[in-house]
C-alpha cells in the first residue's frame, strides 16, 4: 500500500480486515455489528509514520513536552503512599508491581528511584484462575475445601486455568470473535484441557487416585466446563460432557460406601452423584445400581438439611428407571410388551411423585438457592417422565387389542400433559429467584452468578425440548437459554436440539391427533 502520509486512524481490527471504521469510541459500529470485541485505536503518537522527512522530525521535536524540573519531583514524593498489597494499574488497565519502600509506580513511572522503569510488570491471567473459581462456586464448600489444601500443581489447578479462562472468553466473545484471536484461543485451551486430562489419568493410576477428593473435583469441573463450551448432546452419548459424567460414576463406584459415613464425604459425594442423575435423565438411562445402596446409607443418618436432596435423588432415580425400560419398548416397537407393562409403569411414575410430594407437604422447603434448585431438579425430571410417559400412551392409542381402553389411555395423556406442564412452570418462575432481575441485561455479573445459571441449564433445556409443554413455555425457556449464553458466557444455552432420537411415529402422536 502505497505510503500517502496521513496514516489511518481506524481501530486495530479495521485496519487488518481493510474496511471502513466510523471511529466510534468505545467500540465502532462494525465490531459491535459482527459481535467482536473492538481492539481498540491507536495512541496518538503512533498516528505518524517513522519514516518522516527531517523538517517533520524537527516539528514534532518542537511539539514535546519540557522535561520535568526539580521541583516537580520533589512534589511528587509527597504523594501519599500505596498499599502494598492493593494492586496498582497502569493506563491501559495493565497490573503493576508495587513496593512500599522506594518504589512507587505512577502510571508505569518510579517517581523515587533514579533508574527509570520503562516498562510495567505485568501479571499473568494464570494467578486469578483460583480466585474467580472460588467466586463462582462460593456457596459450594466442596470446592473450597479442597482448594484450601491444594497444592501449586496438579490436576485441579489445571482445571482452574482452564475453567477460568473459557469462562473470561465466553463473557468477552459472547457470540463470535475474528478468527486469529479465536484459533489462537483455542490452542491455547486446548493446552490445558490436555494438561488437565494427562494430570487426571496419572492420579487415577495410583492405587488411591479415585479416593482423592481433588480428583473427583477436577472430573466435575470438567462437566461444568463442558457446559460452558456447550458439548452436551441428548443423542451423541460419546460426548465429552457425557464422557466425564461416566467418568464421575466410575470414580465413585471406585470410592464404594465408606466416604458416605462421613460429612467430608457426603460434601464431596452430592454434586457429583447430581451429575451423574442428570446425565441418566438426558440419555435416557437408569441411575447407576449402586444408587439405592448409597441413598439408604444416607438416609440412615442423614444430616439437617440433607433430607429434600435425598429425597429428590430417590424419586429421579425411580423416573430414571421407568423411561428406560419406556424407551427400551419403544426403540423395539414393542406393542404387546408395551400394552402388558403400561399399567404398572404408569403407577410406579405416580407412586413415586405422591411418596415425595407427601413428604415435600410435611417437611417444607425454605427460600435457599440450593433448596430452589434442587426443587427445579424434581420438576425437571417430573417433565422428563411424564413426557416418556405420554410417549407410551400415544404409541399405545394405536394398538387395538390393548387391554387398558382407550378412554382411560386418553384420560392418563391428558393427566400426564397438565402435570408435566405444571411442573414446567415452576420451572420458569423459579429461574428470577435464582439469578436475579433479568431486567439488568448488559450490566456486569457476579461470577457467583455463572454457578447459578449451570444449575437451571437442565431444568430450562428440559422445558424447551420436551413437546409435552405448552408452546408459550417452551418459548419462555428459549428465552431465559439465551439470556444465560449472552449475559453469562454459558454456550450451552446457545445450543439448537434436534429431535434425533428414534422413536416410532406412533409414539409421536394419539390415534385419532387427540
Amino acid at each position: 500500500m502505497p505510503n500517502t502520509g496521513k496514516p489511518s486512524r481506524d481501530c486495530h481490527l479495521c485496519r487488518q480486515r481493510r474496511v471502513k471504521c466510523d471511529l466510534a469510541r468505545p467500540a465502532c459500529q462494525r465490531c459491535i455489528k459482527y459481535g467482536a470485541e473492538c481492539p481498540g485505536y491507536r495512541d496518538q503518537q503512533e498516528l505518524v509514520f517513522r519514516n518522516a522527512d527531517p523538517t517533520v522530525v524537527r516539528k514534532r521535536k518542537k511539539r514535546l513536552p519540557p522535561p520535568p524540573s526539580p521541583s516537580s519531583s520533589d512534589s511528587s514524593s509527597s504523594l501519599p503512599e500505596t498499599d502494598s498489597s492493593t494492586p496498582q494499574f497502569s493506563q491501559n488497565g495493565d497490573f503493576l508491581l508495587t513496593s512500599s519502600t522506594d518504589l512507587v509506580l505512577v502510571n508505569g513511572a518510579n517517581c523515587n528511584a533514579p533508574p527509570s522503569l520503562t516498562q510495567p510488570v505485568f501479571e499473568h491471567w494464570t494467578s486469578h484462575s483460583v480466585p474467580i473459581i472460588l467466586n463462582v462456586y462460593s456457596n459450594l464448600d466442596f470446592i473450597k475445601n479442597i482448594y484450601r489444601n491444594c497444592g501449586d500443581d496438579g490436576p485441579l489447578i489445571w482445571a482452574a486455568h482452564l475453567f477460568s479462562r473459557t469462562y473470561v472468553t465466553n463473557l468477552r466473545y459472547p457470540t463470535a470473535m475474528y478468527r486469529d484471536a479465536h484459533q489462537e484461543t483455542q490452542r491455547e485451551l486446548g493446552a490445558y484441557l490436555g494438561k488437565t486430562l494427562n494430570s487426571v489419568s496419572e492420579a487415577l493410576k495410583a492405587p488411591d487416585g479415585a479416593h482423592r477428593d481433588d480428583v473427583l473435583a477436577t472430573v466435575w469441573l470438567l462437566t461444568n466446563y463442558e457446559l460452558l463450551v456447550g458439548s452436551l448432546s441428548r443423542t451423541e452419548t460419546l460426548s465429552p460432557w457425557h464422557l466425564h459424567a461416566r467418568g464421575l460414576y466410575s470414580i465413585l463406584k471406585s470410592r464404594g460406601s465408606a466416604p458416605l459415613y462421613t460429612n467430608a464425604g457426603r460434601t464431596a459425594f452430592w454434586p457429583a452423584y447430581s451429575m451423574v442423575q442428570i446425565q441418566a435423565l438426558v440419555s435416557n438411562t437408569e441411575c447407576p445400581p449402586e444408587s439405592m445402596e448409597w441413598l439408604a446409607i444416607i438416609g440412615e443418618s442423614q444430616s439437617p438439611g440433607e433430607g429434600l436432596g435425598l429425597h429428590i435423588c430417590i424419586f429421579i432415580s425411580k423416573v430414571c428407571t421407568v423411561q428406560a425400560r419406556i424407551y427400551s419398548l419403544l426403540r423395539r416397537r414393542d406393542f404387546p410388551g408395551a400394552s402388558k407393562e403400561y399399567s404398572e409403569l404408569f403407577v410406579q411414575m405416580k407412586a413415586a411423585q405422591r411418596e415425595l410430594e407427601d413428604w415435600m407437604a410435611s417437611n417444607p422447603a425454605g427460600d435457599h438457592l440450593l433448596e430452589i434448585y434442587v426443587i427445579s431438579l424434581y420438576q425437571s425430571a417430573v417433565v422428563k417422565g411424564y413426557h416418556v410417559m405420554h410417549l407410551l400412551i400415544n404409541f399405545l392409542t394405536h394398538y387395538p387389542p390393548c387391554p387398558t381402553p382407550l378412554e382411560q389411555l386418553r384420560a392418563d395423556r391428558r393427566y400426564s400433559i397438565e402435570t408435566a406442564q405444571t411442573a414446567a412452570q415452576g420451572i420458569l418462575d423459579a429461574v428470577p429467584r435464582v439469578l436475579g432481575p433479568l431486567s439488568a441485561k448488559g450490566k456486569e455479573k457476579s461470577p457467583k452468578a455463572l454457578f447459578d445459571a449451570l444449575r437451571v441449564i437442565w431444568p430450562l433445556i428440559a422445558v424447551y425440548v420436551m413437546g409435552i409443554c405448552r408452546p408459550e413455555q417452551r418459548l419462555a425457556a428459549e428465552d431465559l437459554l439465551f439470556y444465560i449464553g449472552r449475559e453469562l458466557g454459558v454456550r450451552q444455552a446457545l445450543n439448537k436440539y434436534p429431535d434425533g432420537l428414534t422413536i416410532p411415529q406412533e409414539a409421536r402422536e394419539p390415534f385419532g391427533g387427540q
